[in-house]
């Protein structure tokens, strides 16, 4: 991303038009550069009008994210983590960057990572996650568990129903699903994915970073670029999303779960998850490296396995996989 964006998105963020030689003379840039700096804004999902004789202007405004803001949402006990946000205009990848900083430096036990836009921005299995400009929250959060591996297999699952939480406490309650093992749906859309990636040892702790892409203000423009049915809040609720906020209910529910999930792992979510689950008693298709099979969804296990009954009544427990809800032939997953 050019180093002057950030500068012109602030000038452009104020609800009025702006020439382009005005906008030139304040970013010290010729009226041709600012006009490749615009079709740069369009490349990055944000819509700009242009008129004749006024200029250019963001059609939506942006609300870009502000540590201070998003700290006013954090319960008390989390008011300590406030000056552990760190926030870019653009990164590769919000979680590598965080892998990379616990393995630089193990003094660093909790971070929180936030990105206005990703280049690199990866799912599950390897998947591109594709975000506008300033548009939906990209957030990473680096915590060390003095657990083993095998105790962190459930973790995503508690981070989804942290997602849920969140969105609860914004007021979005109703149509709210889990698919297993750990997208958030409404109405059967794509609202919310989760990676989570486990590094190295460190006197028997193990750093995991967790990453959140939530969609709040998805332009449907951008839909050939996602590949499967999706949502976003501004859909769900009406409204332009409020991004600090739910930013900050995020990362608060988020805190709350990594306390929990520390002392009881999975066991404390599991009775929510079997609430939400879309797929409890419907036929599915569960997709694995060595199979492929159908069959009625039975929820998860203790440890958050996927359980499906095939056609013989035959019960099948999976660690990793894709699910299908047959009904639409839907496979999503982040």
């Amino acid at each position: 991303m050019h180093k002057n964006i950030p500068q012109l998105l602030t000038l452009l963020n104020d609800e009025n038009f702006h020439s382009g030689s005005d906008l030139g003379e304040k970013l010290n840039l010729t009226r041709s550069a600012v006009w490749k700096l615009i079709k740069q804004l369009e490349k990055l999902g944000i819509e700009v009008e242009v008129k004749t004789k006024l200029g250019y202007k963001i059609t939506h405004n942006l609300e870009f994210l502000d540590a201070r803001k998003i700290g006013q949402y954090f319960t008390v006990p989390h008011k300590q983590y406030l000056d552990k946000i760190i926030i870019f205009d653009e990164l590769p990848s919000t979680n590598s960057y965080l892998i990379e900083l616990a393995k630089n430096d193990p003094n660093y036990k909790e971070c929180i990572c936030l990105a206005e836009s990703q280049t690199a921005g990866r799912g599950r299995l390897g998947r591109q996650w594709f975000s506008p400009y300033a548009k939906n929250i990209l957030l990473s959060l680096l915590w060390r568990f003095s657990k083993e591996p095998n105790e962190l297999g459930g973790l995503s699952l508690a981070v989804a129903i942290a997602v849920i939480e969140s969105l609860e406490r914004y007021g979005i309650k109703q149509d709210i699903k889990l698919k297993w093992p750990n997208d958030v749906l409404w109405q059967q859309h794509k609202l919310a994915g989760i990676l989570v990636e486990i590094s190295g040892e460190n006197r028997h702790a193990y750093n995991t970073v967790i990453g959140i892409g939530l969609n709040l203000n998805m332009p449907k423009t951008h839909s050939q670029n996602i590949g499967q049915p999706f949502c976003d809040v501004a859909e769900i609720s009406n409204a332009t999303p409020e991004r600090n906020k739910l930013t900050g209910l995020l990362i608060d529910q988020l805190l709350t779960t990594m306390e929990v999930f520390q002392k009881g792992s999975l066991q404390p979510f599991i009775e929510k998850w079997r609430e939400l689950d879309v797929s409890y008693g419907q036929q599915v298709t569960i997709i694995t490296p060595q199979e492929k099979i159908s069959g009625i969804g039975r929820g998860i296990d203790g440890k958050g396995h996927f359980l499906l009954e095939d056609k013989l009544g035959k019960l099948h427990t999976f660690v990793a996989g894709e699910v299908s809800l047959e009904k639409n032939d839907m496979i999503m997953d982040f």
